[in-house]
This record gives structure tokens, sequence and C-alpha cells, in this order.
């Protein structure tokens, strides 16, 4: 009996430790994403409605299978996302391991590279230390209601 109470306090305190890199990769988080997170507009361009899918969506038509990413917009706009991590690359999600990324999306006209618009997002993965078979935990900051395309791209008649 005497063995048992040791071992039990040790799991406990282990349990509690196990969310402690979830703790500190999401005040990263927050402190980057105050600095920087978020959508900014620099120039918006009014498009005709046919230009918007069923959904709303702005040039959906280039959105073929096999299109490069850049190519998302068509040939008048291009598209770049680049994903960097902060915390944690490599590390083991699914068991319990942590990451911070910075997602970094942009909108340029091709005719003059003009930046017209980008949305900076920060993404916590795991850092639960131990998830007992369940999905890992994430959080994202800052939680946008639309992408920065339906922010650029505006409907006209």
């Amino acid at each position: 009996m005497h063995r048992v109470i040791p071992i039990f306090l040790a799991c406990i305190l282990l349990l509690l430790l196990s969310g402690c890199e979830r703790w500190y990769l999401d005040s990263k988080m927050e402190e980057l994403c105050a600095k920087d997170g978020g959508i900014k507009i620099y120039e918006t361009v009014t498009l005709p409605a046919s230009d918007f899918n069923e959904f709303g969506e702005p040039l959906g038509r280039y959105w073929k299978k096999g299109v490069a990413e850049e190519d998302r917009f068509g040939p008048d706009y291009k598209y770049v996302k680049k994903r960097e991590f902060i915390v944690g690359q490599g590390a083991d999600v699914a068991h319990g391991g942590g990451s911070l990324v910075r997602v970094h999306a942009a909108i340029y006209r091709r005719v003059d590279s003009k930046l017209l618009g980008e949305h900076i997002l920060y993404q916590r993965s795991g850092g639960d230390g131990f998830n007992f078979g369940f999905q890992p935990s994430g959080k994202n900051c800052p939680i946008s209601k639309s992408g920065v395309n339906l922010q650029v791209f505006k409907k006209g008649n």
C-alpha cells in the first residue's frame, strides 16, 4: 500500500504537467498573433457577378485539381501561401508533442506585382502531453469569418 501512493501521486503529477507545452504554445501564439496576425487589405478589386461561383467564392472556375496553388485565382492574380514552423518542426503531435506554425497567405496582381491583401494566421497543434488515443488539440489565432480572397475580391453587378 505504501508503494501505491507514490506511484499514484507521480501519475497525477505527470498528468498535470502534460499540458504545460500546450499552455506555452498558446501563450506564444497569442503574443505573435497580437503583433501581426489577421487580414490586411491594401486594395479591393470589384469583379462581375459571373466571376463568383455558386458558393460565392471569387474566381472559383480556376480552382481545379492539378492547378498550381499560385494560379488559384487565374492568370491575373498570384496567390502565395507559406507555412513556417515557429516551434516543434518534426514534433510527434499524435503522441503529445506540440508545434506552432505561422501561415502567410497573400494575393498579388500579376501585371504590377502589387500586394492586394494578406492573411497571417498562427496554428497550434498538440502539446497535450497525453491524448490517450484521441485526436490532438489545436487552436488558431486570429479566428477569421472569411478569407483574404473574400475581402480583396468584391462582387459587382
